[in-house]
């Protein structure tokens, strides 16, 4: 027989590798942890990794033992937040996968209400645009691009958006009018370098402008803004960004309607955990709460 706590080490030791790594983050000796996996080989009577110089792997048994081990730990996670009251303020970590314009510009000036009512929860906001190699491993909640693929997530339509051609009055004034989309092709556009973005967001640009090249290549808008404030060329920007940019002007002869759309997944072992539905409560409020127009509905 073993218990969770044979359980809970057995998940440090496979997710770090190492015993020692487990040992030092568990904060107790490392011959403690090595009891527990001793006893817990004995009670499944198999062996759960292959010690190497290299790491401990997991063996298949092993493999086959972390299912049930997660499940476990994320039904304790689950009991214990359960058993605090509304009112209480939630502590632990909170890992967001967000686009970096989404995660800069919306959701991270966006959580000064939820770190006042939860000033000892964590929360981790981490801005990336690829999202198709994501397992639910990697966050609590993810906001992305793309419709995720992932295995074991619930997935939800968090809202559309659109897009449109933005520059400086510096670089307007300085190169030939816009007057239809075409003469987009006689101008510096900015844009994102090819490894930034999973595939069809990238083509969002060539949907509308086939042959188009884009001059200045960057990876995250940040870069966009800072390129197009400095009167280096017209970038694509998502409008309920560049909207609220003074430095920028929106090229409204450009009538072609580029939509895209954010959606919200949560690993489905973590949807009832209080830290993770605060924060899917959260972002749901902050899109709802934009102004008319910035969002279109779901």
């Amino acid at each position: 027989m073993f218990s969770a706590d044979d359980l809970r080490l057995f998940l440090e030791v496979a997710r770090r590798g190492r015993l020692t790594e487990a040992a030092k983050h568990l904060q107790i000796n490392h011959t403690t942890v090595s009891r527990h996996i001793t006893r817990l080989e004995r009670a499944v009577e198999s062996r759960l990794f292959d010690r190497t110089s290299d790491g401990w792997t997991l063996t298949d048994a092993g493999s086959r033992l972390m299912v049930h081990a997660e499940n476990v730990e994320s039904a304790m996670r689950v009991a214990q937040e359960d058993c605090l009251s509304r009112d209480s303020s939630l502590t632990g970590h909170v890992r967001v996968i967000a686009p970096d314009g989404f995660g800069a510009y919306l959701l991270l000036p966006g959580l000064v209400e939820l770190q006042r009512q939860h000033p000892d929860l964590t929360m981790e906001v981490v801005t990336a645009n690829r999202h198709a190699s994501l397992t639910p491993r990697e966050f609590d909640l993810a906001v992305t691009i793309e419709r995720p693929q992932a295995r074991a997530v619930t997935v939800q339509k968090l809202a559309n958006y659109t897009l449109g051609f933005y520059a400086s009055r510096g670089y307007l004034v300085s190169h030939t009018p816009v007057e239809a989309i075409e003469d987009l092709y006689h101008h510096v556009l900015i844009w994102y370098v090819d490894t930034a973005l999973d595939h069809s967001t990238f083509n969002l640009l060539y949907e509308v402008l086939p042959n188009a090249k884009a001059r200045i290549q960057t990876n995250n808008i940040a870069g966009f803004i800072q390129a197009a404030e400095a009167d280096l060329g017209i970038a694509l920007l998502p409008s309920f960004i560049a909207d609220r940019n003074p430095r920028l002007l929106r090229l409204t002869s450009i009538t072609a309607r580029i939509e895209s759309s954010y959606w919200m997944s949560i690993p489905r072992d973590l949807v009832r955990l209080a830290r993770v539905r605060a924060m899917a409560e959260h972002i749901e409020k902050l899109v709802a709460e934009q102004p008319d127009g910035l969002f279109a509905a779901r």
